[in-house]
């Protein structure tokens, strides 16, 4: 990684960071101690799930998950890794391949003015020996996806349900 790229992910963290801290100090300084514990608790989240991430050894992915949120200035990212300790280094530059693949169609389909909330999950399946990527986008009724470009795509399932749109794909691994 480049200098300018590690001084960038610097950057976005100190200021994630400070962002979580300055909101538990506004809440405690009103005297909302349990608004406070809570952010706190969300915060402690966030990072357990980076840690599950980077345990994945898969560097490029890591790294595009943790660069999303300033990549794009109308999709957030929240992800949720489902398994410990396995070792993606063959699959990685394929997991990024993919899950980039459906970022480009979801840009396309996007207003630029607004707001929109992504969910990824990262689900080890032992029996098929596979990693199963679910991407969600809330409130995707919002969108009109080219849905018969992402299908030509045979990888990727699309899936409109009530709360928004499910992509889902899988990469086998052996784990």
């Amino acid at each position: 990684m480049e200098s300018e790229q590690t001084l960038e992910v610097l950057q976005y963290y100190r200021h994630d960071l400070m962002n979580h801290l300055q909101i538990v100090q506004g809440y405690l300084s009103i005297g909302k101690a349990e608004k406070a514990e809570a952010k706190l608790k969300e915060s402690m989240d966030h990072y357990n799930e980076e840690r599950k991430l980077m345990s994945l050894n898969a560097p490029m992915f890591i790294l595009w998950l943790i660069r999303f949120n300033t990549t794009y200035m109308n999709l957030r990212i929240t992800y949720q890794i489902h398994t410990d300790n396995i070792d993606l280094r063959r699959i990685d530059k394929q997991l990024v391949e993919q899950c980039q693949d459906v970022i480009t169609s979801l840009v396309k389909a996007t207003d630029d003015t607004e707001l929109y909330d992504l969910t990824l999950e990262l689900n080890e399946i032992k029996k098929s020996s596979q990693i199963k990527v679910s991407l969600f986008i809330d409130e995707g009724d919002r969108l009109k996806l080219n849905l018969d470009q992402m299908e030509q795509n045979k990888t990727v399932h699309v899936n409109e349900i009530t709360s928004g749109i499910l992509c889902e794909f899988s990469i086998p691994c052996k784990v």
